[in-house]
């Protein structure tokens, strides 16, 4: 089954990339716009730190048709996130707009689904 990044920025930078690197929300933006068919749905961009060996990058990818949007224990300085995934939900028969299942399976902090991902920059820092 294909992977989330697979022929991404992702990939092109950290080729040996790993769901595990992905440490820290440092911004995360819930907003409704209208999609390319002129009908309105949720949009979530969310800032990432990555940690990659020595090397740290910010990761920002746009999540859009939001749905069941589950946040937790946010606010703090520090937004860690310890058992992050994002599941291609393709061939399980759900619905357009459950296309993928985005979740911190390890402390439930952050739970939701999407229908596409967008990836909008991937910057070393």
């Amino acid at each position: 089954m294909k992977k989330w990044y697979e022929g991404t920025e992702i990939e092109k930078k950290i080729p040996d990339f790993k769901s595990i690197y992905i440490r820290y929300i440092t911004n995360l933006y819930y907003y409704i716009d209208y999609n390319s068919h002129y009908d309105q749905i949720s949009f979530l961009e969310i800032t990432f730190l990555l940690e990659v060996d020595i090397k740290k990058f910010t990761l920002n990818i746009k999540f859009s048709d939001v749905s069941s949007f589950d946040l937790t224990g946010f606010g703090n300085s520090f937004n860690q996130l310890v058992g992050f995934e994002i599941s291609n939900l393709n061939n399980n028969g759900f619905e357009k707009n459950n296309k993928y299942l985005v979740e911190d399976y390890e402390d439930g902090s952050i739970k939701f689904y999407c229908a596409s991902i967008e990836i909008v920059s991937l910057d070393e820092v």
